[in-house]
């Protein structure tokens, strides 16, 4: 069969011989719209997308964070940092390059980010991730360097010192960082994270609302160990009734 007689019913009958998981089936059928397109034809024309699953962030505490930035050195602090105080992906930390980085003013460094989809974004640098770039070469500033090496090097430092972890993770803690830093402005955050989607932002909020924890453990009962202490009469309260 030449590819451009698929039709619906051949994908139906794809999916009804096989049992796929949710996740799976979505895949399949974000990869068979995008050919169908290709093919100027519509390959899932009333098939029912499972939706996306929801992921919740996971954050590296800031206490592992530290701990890991005194740990690395050159360009592994820097892969760090990237992660943690820019909110670089791995793939987007290996392929860095010079020209990818502006200094508009003193203390104001930018840093043009392909990610996701070969969309390009601004996003700012620090100076704690500055200083630690060396942006006197010209092209790639770590040449030759892939994003599982950098994962997998990470990862490897981190575990020597008792920090399980992905890189990944450093991420999450921007995202959950800005949120905060950010008065819980959930638009700035959408953009500094360069989400399409403000759904996926929604996680991040999630996880960084100290709100929650101070709201239920307000709830009457809610800690065993508190206890109601009456304040002590002061001496002369106590006498106010004695004679002389």
């Amino acid at each position: 069969m030449r590819v451009e007689e698929l039709t619906v019913d051949h994908v139906l009958s794809y999916f009804g011989a096989r049992s796929l998981k949710p996740w799976s089936r979505r895949t399949y059928l974000n990869h068979l719209q995008a050919f169908g397109k290709w093919l100027g034809v519509d390959l899932v024309a009333g098939i029912r997308k499972p939706p996306a699953p929801r992921s919740t962030p996971n954050p590296l505490p800031e206490g592992e964070l530290t701990r890991l930035t005194l740990h690395t050195e050159g360009r592994q602090r820097a892969w760090v940092l990237l992660g943690a105080f820019c909110g670089l992906r791995a793939h987007e930390t290996a392929k860095l390059r010079r020209d990818d980085i502006s200094v508009l003013q003193e203390r104001e460094v930018v840093l043009r980010v392909q990610g996701k989809g070969g969309r390009t974004d601004i996003v700012p640098i620090p100076p704690v991730v500055v200083r630690e770039l060396d942006l006197t070469n010209e092209g790639r500033l770590w040449d030759g360097v892939s994003p599982e090496r950098i994962s997998r090097t990470i990862a490897s430092v981190a575990a020597k010192h008792g920090i399980r972890m992905r890189y990944h993770q450093l991420r999450h803690r921007f995202g959950t960082a800005v949120y905060r830093a950010s008065g819980r402005d959930l638009l700035m955050t959408q953009r500094l994270m360069r989400h399409a989607s403000p759904a996926t932002t929604a996680g991040y909020a999630a996880v960084a609302d100290d709100q929650i924890h101070s709201v239920v453990g307000a709830l009457p009962g809610a800690d065993p160990d508190a206890r109601t202490k009456r304040p002590r009469r002061r001496r002369a309260d106590a006498c106010s009734s004695c004679g002389g």
